[in-house]
């Protein structure tokens, strides 16, 4: 049986977020990815369907010229250019002007949960407008089976919402 295919977008997973890999890793039930920038990410969604993509908010962007045209924009902040949400934007079809390229077409936000500092409250705009319901805060002390929980909340969720509406215009 293959086992589902897990992409986590993170830049800090091997250093401040590592202990949150063991057991990921330990349960063996994952196909497992890490991409640590924008450009990374891009290349592995394009060379796999995921059944569940984890992603942070505040990404590098990698080689890419236009996701460093769009960091560059904000100069060079991490916090401020928010990557992650325009890569999401851009994933699901919600703004084409972002990149030139076409995004995965396998994608849709069901595939997707949110783990990031932000708190809910700060981004529930954007979860709203790109239909995302798996969202975890990252914070002091989170257990190490969290990242597992997440993986098994969209897995769930997806499921239970059939990929099959396009949310592209």
């Amino acid at each position: 049986m293959n086992k589902p295919a897990i992409l986590w977008i993170e830049d800090s997973a091997r250093f401040e977020l590592r202990n949150l890999v063991g057991p990921l890793y330990f349960s063996g039930k994952y196909d497992f990815n890490l991409a640590e920038d924008v450009t990374s990410a891009l290349y592995l969604l394009r060379t796999k369907e995921y059944a569940g993509v984890i992603v942070d908010i505040r990404l590098p962007p990698g080689i890419d010229p236009e996701w460093r045209k769009h960091y560059q924009q904000t100069g060079f902040d991490r916090i401020h250019s928010q990557l992650g949400l325009k890569l999401l934007y851009w994933l699901l079809g919600k703004d084409a002007t972002i990149h030139p390229d076409a995004p995965p077409a396998w994608i849709k936000p069901c595939h997707i949960g949110i783990f990031t500092v932000e708190s809910k409250g700060e981004i529930q705009r954007h979860l709203d407008e790109l239909d995302i319901r798996v969202f975890k805060q990252k914070s002091a002390g989170l257990r190490d089976t969290t990242l597992l929980e997440l993986i098994d909340q969209i897995l769930a969720q997806a499921k239970t919402q059939p990929a099959t509406s396009d949310t592209r215009a």
